[in-house]
């Protein structure tokens, strides 16, 4: 091999380490531009879980506010309603916490059935009130379940719920202690040819 292949063989070396030279820089850039977009990333991901422990605190309170006014109204100082928020799955899941006298408890088994008639309505009344929607809600015989001592109590329910979150209640009832809660009642019967009549009893 003679000074003219060796000076080759360099140049080609050379070209080698300056091409090698180039191509780490350029995954120089590309590693920092990644490490750029995960820091970016963590950064997101650290606000978006704040936003959503903020979010999370304040539906629990708005949402327990209104759950509690209903089950403290019709069982004055016996049950507890709490909202928990739990990551299951990857995933955030809301866990409905029923207490009596600081000890969970099976809203099924509590009261028969009047406990959940009691917080599905105030949960619904809850969940209605996040949207922007109007204020008037039909409901079809309301409380239902609820037994006949605990009537008169539904009756206070509804209107501590209408006063507290200006909502407009138009019910369907049979139940004379919700009918008596009413600012205005209208009985409705069918007449003989079985055309239905309305007629305001206050009037």
């Amino acid at each position: 091999m003679n000074i003219a292949d060796y000076k080759n063989k360099v140049l080609r070396l050379e070209g080698s380490k300056d091409l090698m030279a180039q191509q780490l820089e350029k995954q120089k850039a590309i590693q920092k531009a990644q490490t750029d977009r995960m820091v970016a990333c963590e950064e997101a991901l650290v606000f978006v879980q704040e936003v959503a422990q903020r979010t999370q605190e304040q539906l629990t309170i708005h949402i327990e506010d209104v759950v509690n006014t209903a089950l403290d109204t019709c069982f004055p100082g016996e049950y507890q309603f709490q909202l928990k928020f739990e990551v299951k799955r990857n995933k955030t899941e809301a866990r409905l916490v029923f207490l009596k006298n600081g000890y969970e408890i099976e809203p099924m088994d509590a009261s028969g059935g009047g406990l959940v008639d009691v917080a599905s309505f105030a949960l619904r009344i809850a969940a209605w009130s996040l949207g922007r929607t109007r204020n008037t809600i039909c409901l079809d015989e309301p409380m239902k379940f609820l037994s006949r001592d605990l009537q008169p109590r539904a009756g206070e329910i509804l209107s501590e719920i209408s006063k507290k979150l200006g909502i407009q209640f138009i019910m369907v009832s049979h139940v004379n202690d919700i009918i008596q809660s009413a600012d205005r009642v209208f009985e409705i019967s069918l007449n003989s040819k079985g055309v239905s009549q309305v007629k305001r009893q206050d009037a």
